[in-house]
């Protein structure tokens, strides 16, 4: 066995007695240490006494970066614990985050990272989503590094972002014509009438299987679906039904009736194809690319979730009961119909200036 011995100290065996000894330097002389026949506890008396004369170890801190930190925090203080309650879906948002602020900021020392620095990056980002969401996370974040930044968190002097939510809108015919005209294919075209006459998030579309779509006479139950993963019960699907899997919340994996003008379209869609097969093979970026690039060619002003207001009020205006097809937007409850998602159409405009007209000649 090699033993390690530190510089200033010596460790050998006696040649007239055969006894270990150990020796260590102290102010310029050779102190003895320990002297015997048993090795180990000589070397270990050696070590015992370099170690108190050379006084505790410093142990050096890690001096982090503002990524190093940001990826420390999502690790040690954000990643959900046994028993916690942070989903899946925040911990996927945080990362996106974080990527979004590695690509916008320069990787710089905590202790040289100013609020003023901070407050021109976030003011310089052009969606104000985007710099309220970075803004959030860089304050829980630095919220855990205030001994590192001085003992304050440097956010606090930092101004939020402005930013207040689009509202949504429901699209009259001639805007819904001309961009479904607008579309570069008939896939395209497939999709957006999808979320005309369904009324799905833009996101669910890519989760909707070719199994989810019931055309068949007889009903059909589907299993192994999970929410937040963990197991939901099994949904039966009724004739001409189709399944909307969503995770927003538990009530967003729905079930809704397939309305007559979209039932050709799944028809030709599902033909001869395997039922663990996308209905759509597009991803998310796809789809917000071909808006992007509809939204350009039309110049409509209209977000995605346009199309989910539009559905709605469709529907109010073929006299389903709210009561009924919330449930088919996966809403807790029928509020949401009345107070956000359903708006006045211009056919009722122009009967409510008739009555209104009437009323006053009258």
């Amino acid at each position: 066995m090699a033993y390690y011995i530190p510089k200033g100290c010596s460790f050998f065996q006696r040649k007239c007695d055969n006894n270990w000894e150990a020796r260590i330097m102290k102010n310029g002389k050779q102190i003895r240490v320990a002297c015997r026949l048993d090795k180990q506890y000589v070397y270990n008396k050696l070590m015992k006494t370099y170690r108190e004369m050379k006084g505790p170890k410093l142990k050096k801190e890690k001096e982090f970066t503002l990524f190093a930190w940001l990826d420390h925090w999502h690790n040690v203080f954000r990643k959900p614990k046994e028993g916690t309650e942070l989903s899946t879906n925040t911990i996927i948002m945080d990362l996106s985050m974080i990527r979004r602020i590695k690509r916008e900021f320069n990787n710089m020392k905590l202790k040289d990272l100013k609020s003023s620095y901070i407050q021109e990056r976030l003011n310089s980002i052009a969606h104000g989503r985007t710099a309220k969401g970075m803004y959030s996370i860089l304050k829980l974040a630095l919220e855990k590094a205030k001994d590192r930044t001085g003992g304050i968190s440097i956010m606090t002097l930092v101004e939020k972002p402005a930013y207040e939510q689009v509202k949504g809108r429901a699209l009259n015919k001639e805007e819904v014509n001309l961009i479904i005209s607008a579309a570069r294919n008939e896939i395209e075209k497939d999709i957006i009438k999808f979320y005309l006459y369904t009324g799905c998030r833009y996101d669910e579309i890519t989760r909707t299987l070719v199994e989810y779509i019931n055309l068949s006479a007889e009903s059909r139950t589907i299993s192994n679906l999970e929410y937040k993963n963990k197991p939901v019960r099994n949904m039966i699907l009724l004739p001409n039904e189709l399944l909307i899997y969503g995770t927003k919340t538990r009530g967003s994996i729905r079930t809704m009736p397939i309305m007559p003008p979209l039932k050709p379209i799944l028809e030709r869609l599902i033909k001869n194809r395997d039922g663990n097969e996308n209905l759509f093979n597009f991803r998310i970026n796809q789809i917000r690319y071909f808006y992007k690039l509809i939204k350009a060619k039309t110049k409509i002003d209209f977000t995605m979730k346009d199309f989910r207001h539009t559905a709605a009020t469709n529907f109010k205006d073929a006299g389903i009961p709210s009561n009924v097809y919330f449930r088919w937007f996966g809403w807790t409850d029928e509020s949401m119909a009345k107070e956000v998602y359903t708006h006045e159409t211009d056919y009722e405009k122009k009967i409510s200036l008739e009555w209104a007209e009437k009323f006053t000649t009258e």
